[in-house]
């Protein structure tokens, strides 16, 4: 069998299994390189004729290219691959090899003698309550000044992303359906197209409503949050529409709109102080993946314990 013929079954599979579009895009991504390098150097158009040495020569390749980045006055940036890039590639040429062997297809995968160490995973980092202060403040100012539209959208977006813990991808497909305000509580569309019900708070909840009332007028799609021009968000559009926001609140700590769900996360912590609930609030899959919260909550609170008197030098009197 050819190698992209393979590739194009293993992603139907992932379709049948309902997996969402842009994991099943992900996964196509990375194979696609994988398919393009073996073209390029030349290997045998078929998946029996891949072996161990070959996926480990395109994982050096991946872990050791550069990228060029082009900014807006026309100069550019040479950046190399970090030694974690080449982890997303590995984990799915093992997926899919895997795939074909449970499928009977081949005999045995080249990736199964490859151990590739899984990086660390980067520390969380939320937005400070102040940062997220000003993204509010922004949403005010817009209120008062005429952009009513925009500044209640903005301000019950901003609310709900740090109320629920929510995703890009959830908050994009969000009906007004899918809120129950009296209950307080949203019905998520997750990862894997898992159904969720996540709370949030009566400030959240008059946020919203305040936000319905205006949208009545301009309300051309049952999506809950619409663009000025009353079309749906993308996900792409809720990037874009961050990094303006974020640009007018002057925060210039690094990170996109996904910061939110960490400082959601912290919070939602600090309060309920059990792993467990975090995992069933965050929709994660794992105990692990909620566990790094637990350890970021832990060094925030090893560095308020030192400014509250628990350091070293000024215990001993040194200095």
């Amino acid at each position: 069998m050819a190698l992209q013929e393979a590739m194009e079954g293993f992603l139907f599979s992932l379709k049948a299994e309902g997996r969402a579009d842009r994991t099943i895009d992900y996964y196509s991504d990375l194979l696609r390189c994988f398919l393009r390098f073996a073209e390029g150097n030349r290997w045998p158009d078929n998946i029996h004729a891949i072996d161990s040495g070959q996926v480990r020569q395109f994982l050096s390749w991946v872990g050791s290219r550069t990228f060029e980045h082009y900014a807006g006055n026309g100069s550019h940036l040479i950046r190399k691959a970090k030694s974690s890039t080449a982890w997303p590639y590995y984990k799915a040429l093992r997926r899919f090899f895997n795939w074909l062997l449970g499928e009977g297809l081949v005999r045995s995968s080249p990736v199964s003698t490859i151990h590739f160490k899984a990086p660390p995973s980067p520390p969380v980092q939320p937005y400070t309550v102040e940062e997220v202060r000003r993204f509010l403040a922004v949403c005010d100012l817009d209120i008062k000044t005429g952009a009513r539209f925009t500044g209640l959208r903005n301000r019950a977006m901003i609310l709900l992303f740090v109320d629920s813990a929510l995703r890009r991808s959830e908050l994009a497909t969000l009906k007004v359906t899918d809120m129950n305000l009296e209950n307080r509580y949203v019905r998520v569309l997750g990862k894997g197209n898992k159904v969720s019900i996540v709370p949030f708070s009566t400030k959240t909840a008059k946020a919203i409503w305040i936000y319905l009332m205006e949208r009545k007028s301009r309300a051309k799609s049952d999506h809950l949050f619409l663009t000025e021009e009353g079309a749906p968000f993308s996900i792409d559009g809720i990037d874009s529409w961050f990094v303006r926001l974020k640009k007018r609140a002057g925060v210039n700590s690094p990170g996109g709109v996904h910061r939110l769900r960490h400082t959601a996360a912290l919070q939602y912590l600090k309060g309920a102080r059990d792993s467990f609930l975090l995992q069933l609030f965050l929709r994660h899959e794992s105990l692990e993946m909620s566990r790094r919260y637990t350890k970021g909550l832990k060094y925030e609170e090893a560095i308020e314990a030192h400014r509250r008197g628990a350091s070293p030098v000024e215990g001993l009197g040194l200095g």
